[in-house]
């Protein structure tokens, strides 16, 4: 079963983007791919630190959960569709959904064996992802200037 909700994690949340206007899934596409990222660094810390691990994955995956290469990619393409450039909007969405993901969704996963976590506690995961939410905003701010100066 476990395998079931981690290939549907990596497989499905992909769908969703068909329902999005390509243009604007194109422009936050860039911020998606660097949420992955961010996510992949801080997978690589936590391994060092201790602070979690993934008990189960897909086979290809290590330490890192299927989370990082769909569901925070296209959780992030939403969030900014949604919210940009709304800075207090796009926080706020981002507070309420790293709240659900500290609180709700880590416990499940660690319940059905998927993913623990040891020396940082629920609010710490929080404060992780909230700055990464921070950092990709400002990163998003910075495409946009780039791009608005550059010639066409």
């Amino acid at each position: 079963m476990n395998q079931i909700i981690l290939w549907g994690i990596l497989v499905i949340p992909w769908f969703l983007l068909l329902l999005l206007d390509k243009q604007r899934v194109k422009r936050f596409f860039t911020v998606g791919l660097f949420a992955a990222l961010m996510m992949t660094i801080a997978y690589q810390v936590a391994e060092k630190m201790h602070w979690w691990t993934v008990q189960e994955n897909v086979f290809f995956l290590t330490s890192m959960g299927a989370t990082i290469y769909c569901l925070h990619i296209v959780i992030t393409i939403f969030v900014f569709y949604l919210t940009y450039p709304g800075f207090i909007l796009y926080i706020i969405v981002n507070i309420i959904l790293d709240l659900i993901h500290g609180y709700v969704i880590v416990p499940f996963l660690a319940k059905i064996g998927l993913y623990n976590l040891y020396d940082i506690s629920h609010f710490g995961l929080f404060l992780v992802m909230t700055t990464v939410a921070i950092i990709l905003y400002l990163f998003q701010r910075l495409l946009d200037f780039i791009f608005e100066e550059s010639p066409a």
